[in-house]
């Protein structure tokens, strides 16, 4: 094999090689209408059924920013709302920030410290939401979903 055959075969795997990473799916979109269980962080009542619930996440892996914003009625008088407000890690499958929750539209934690994670898994699979305090992270407040809906490019 000639060193011009050699040099273009080894760019040819170089540039599929890249475009397969450049394209892989790093970017995510997941929603649910599924809500599976509450747990509020103050009270530590649990829930376990619900009037209705509603989460959307987006985000990149591995970039500063996240979209995520979960509404959940417990019953037509109690309602929660999870935001996320700032990202500090995002991977495939989690989410890690700060987080303002509203109970009845109040402020209950500002800028608390938590995590979304299994959001890699398949339509009808569930995820969780974990949430402390704004000094530590801890699993007091709490929100699962089934995920509904998921697309990835």
């Amino acid at each position: 094999m000639s060193k011009l055959t050699s040099r273009m075969l080894f760019s040819f795997m170089l540039i599929v090689t890249l475009s397969g990473t450049a394209l892989a799916a790093d970017t995510h979109m997941v929603g649910s209408n599924r809500p599976i269980g509450l747990t509020d962080g103050r009270t530590g009542t649990r829930y376990s059924t619900f009037v209705r619930g509603d989460a959307a996440f987006a985000w990149r892996e591995a970039a500063p920013g996240a979209f995520v914003h979960v509404v959940v009625q417990v019953t037509p008088a109690l309602n929660y709302e999870f935001v996320l407000v700032s990202t500090t890690f995002s991977d495939g499958d989690t989410i890690k920030g700060r987080w303002d929750i509203k109970r009845n539209g109040m402020g209950v934690c500002t800028g608390c410290i938590g995590m979304a994670y299994g959001l890699s898994s398949s339509v009808g699979s569930g995820f969780k939401l974990y949430v402390g305090t704004r000094a530590v992270f801890s699993e007091a407040w709490h929100y699962s979903g089934a995920i509904t809906s998921r697309t990835d490019f």
